[in-house]
């Protein structure tokens, strides 16, 4: 040390260390994530040990304990940021930007493929966590966002005058709400190996016959 210069204070190195501890974690927490979404894709959510996350992560199994807890809690994880993951906010300004009913509706239907498409593997591993109260309650709260998001569609549709003639706004979400659910995604693109594309085609036009006015379709 030169002479008349303090040494740094422990909170002084506390100060210069965090950020890079913080980073650290975050990766560390990003790798982990990433570990388990191929393993839960590859091998399913009953087949994905935490050593096996820990082995394709680089980290210890300890270390994936301390950082999330269980399988489950790295379930609930991947659902948090699936909205992120598929482009939302993009996707959002999108549809809310399209003025043909029929277009708007056309790019709901692309938007749902992606985000079911995304999320594939994350939902598919959340199916059998279904136990774990978080993630149940997580589902139902995706379930009541997509109605949200729905509901403004609709009502887009609505306010340019292109809703179908004798079905009423919160009908015509309830149709909207039960063609966009992920079990007639899985059915399609996993129970009849249609591709992605074939069921974004497949979805818009169901979506366009069930809410839009005749001369709209």
């Amino acid at each position: 040390m030169e002479l008349g210069r303090e040494a740094p204070s422990p909170a002084t190195r506390r100060s210069y260390t965090s950020p890079l501890r913080a980073e650290r974690a975050t990766e560390t927490r990003r790798r982990i994530a990433a570990a388990a979404l191929e393993l839960f894709a590859g091998q399913g959510f009953a087949g994905t040990t935490v050593a096996a996350i820990a082995e394709r992560a680089g980290v210890s199994t300890q270390t994936v304990y301390a950082t999330f807890g269980t399988k489950s809690a790295i379930v609930r994880a991947l659902l948090g940021q699936l909205e992120d993951d598929a482009g939302a906010a993009q996707w959002r300004a999108r549809i809310a930007g399209e003025p043909d009913p029929r277009r708007k509706l056309a790019a709901f239907a692309e938007w749902t493929c992606a985000m079911l498409s995304t999320s594939k593997a994350v939902i598919a591993a959340a199916e059998h966590a279904a136990s774990d109260p978080t993630i149940l309650e997580l589902r139902a709260q995706g379930d009541r966002h997509r109605r949200q998001a729905l509901e403004a569609l609709v009502s887009s549709i609505a306010a340019a005058g292109a809703l179908q003639a004798g079905i009423s706004q919160p009908k015509a979400v309830d149709r909207a709400w039960m063609l966009t659910g992920v079990e007639l995604y899985f059915a399609a693109t996993v129970g009849c190996g249609w591709s992605d594309a074939e069921y974004t085609d497949w979805l818009a036009g169901l979506l366009q016959e069930q809410l839009l006015a005749r001369h709209d379709r």
